[in-house]
């Protein structure tokens, strides 16, 4: 019962994301990422990139929290081999988004498609899992 409820909350939240998140490429979350990791002091930071360095940080912990419950169901149901990502148990958001912004950068041809895909991709390209030992 515990797996269908947690099932049902990501297929409502899947569903009605796209209403209220706001469709951002890769190129703005190059940018959101990459003031997010060159901020040393807020004083001089504008009220836009406030907004876009929070817009990063969402989409990594989004990304991160949903791989959690992913991970979980995974591992109860017994089909652990079927994850893709397989993060360090202690990593920085600030690491994160330089992962992202790395791969961004060294993929400027797929810069023009959805933020939050090359989000994913970037980390599953950074951790995957060792699942075929």
């Amino acid at each position: 019962m515990k797996r269908l409820a947690i099932i049902a909350s990501l297929a409502f939240l899947m569903t009605t994301a796209p209403t209220m998140a706001v469709e951002r490429s890769g190129n703005d979350l190059l940018v959101d990422c990459t003031n997010l990791i060159k901020t040393e002091s807020m004083d001089s930071v504008s009220k836009d990139q406030v907004l876009g360095m929070g817009y990063c940080i969402g989409i990594i912990d989004g990304l991160v929290t949903f791989n959690y419950v992913y991970e979980s169901v995974l591992q109860a149901e017994g089909n652990s081999d079927l994850l893709q990502l397989c993060l360090p148990q202690r990593i920085s958001t600030r690491k994160l988004a330089t992962v992202i912004v790395n791969y961004i950068s060294d993929n400027p041809d797929q810069s023009h498609n959805s933020g939050q895909a090359l989000a994913a991709q970037a980390l599953v390209a950074s951790y995957p899992c060792g699942g075929e030992d």
